[in-house]
């Protein structure tokens, strides 16, 4: 029975998330658009809420400005434009097509208004994506850390939060600090303990690799971590066994969502003795979020 309500504890967690995450992409996400600017007449990439009058439309709805700056690259060979040929080109389009059925404005002229021999075309709105590296990390995980204490209970749920900084941008190094709780329950076993709670430190040090899809970006990471000395609410815990000063593990995690919040999906397992005279191996799973700023 306390198994069903930890992973059901654990799934209405995934839900929350992943409705936060996707609610908070909707509302935020900037779009895009090529213009002819009156003032220069030069083609260029800005936000789709400015609507200027200098700023003539020639397409729009791009959801990143590298992909607006590649179709600029694409379908022009100058840096220049002309915005009256343009307007012509729009009202043409609307007498040709009924009212129902003009598209927006942003959508409607495809193809480039001049052709001249070919140029390279360079423009001071290209840029790299944005590389968020310091982040706040929350976790929901799940260690077997029971077995160790015969606990009618192996899988124990338990809670991090932590800081991280990374280093780089499509590659890069990350190093962090977080805490880490955990909640047994020794009651059924012990009848000397009740509910007895685990919390130790963590230093993260990682490699990682990130692409971006479209809206979202995708991260890889693998690495290790240095654990502090685990520590028991209940003072009685320590005739039961005895934890060593230190401990390793070894993680992997996945993360995916956009450059501000990310879900991520990772697992750890420990390299040496958590505790002396017994070599039973402590491994983790979690899910958790990742706010970065």
């Amino acid at each position: 029975m306390k198994t069903t309500t930890y992973y059901l504890g654990f799934l209405k967690l995934v839900l929350i998330t992943l409705l936060f995450l996707f609610s908070i992409n909707i509302f935020a996400q900037d779009t895009f658009k090529v213009v002819c600017d009156k003032t220069d007449n030069t083609v260029k990439v800005i936000k789709s809420d400015n609507r200027s009058p200098n700023y003539v439309p020639i397409k729009g709805g791009f959801p990143f400005q590298q992909i607006a700056q590649q179709w600029i690259d694409n379908n022009f060979t100058t840096t220049t434009c002309n915005p009256e040929e343009i307007v012509k080109q729009i009202q043409t389009e609307q007498k040709n097509n009924p009212p129902t059925q003009v598209a927006d404005q942003n959508k409607q002229i495809n193809q480039p208004t001049q052709k001249t021999q070919p140029a390279t075309f360079t423009s001071a709105t290209t840029q790299e994506p944005r590389y968020r590296n310091t982040s706040l990390i929350f976790n929901a995980k799940f260690s077997n850390i029971g077995e160790h204490f015969s606990l009618d209970q192996s899988l124990v749920p338990g809670f991090e939060v932590g800081f991280e900084q990374l280093f780089g941008k499509k590659y890069y190094v990350g190093i962090g600090v977080g805490m880490n709780l955990y909640f047994t329950d020794f009651s059924s076993t012990y009848d000397t303990l009740d509910q007895v709670t685990f919390f130790f430190g963590k230093i993260p040090l990682f490699f990682g690799y990130r692409t971006y899809h479209k809206k979202y970006i995708f991260m890889y990471e693998i690495g290790g971590e240095f654990n502090t000395e685990f520590q028991a609410s209940d003072e009685n815990i320590e005739y039961l066994s005895t934890p060593n000063s230190n401990s390793y593990d070894i993680m992997a995690r996945f993360r995916v969502g956009t450059d501000r919040i990310m879900v991520s999906l990772g697992t750890e397992l420990w390299v040496s003795e958590i505790y002396k005279y017994n070599d039973h191996g402590m491994s983790v799973f979690y899910l958790g979020m990742k706010y970065s700023f």
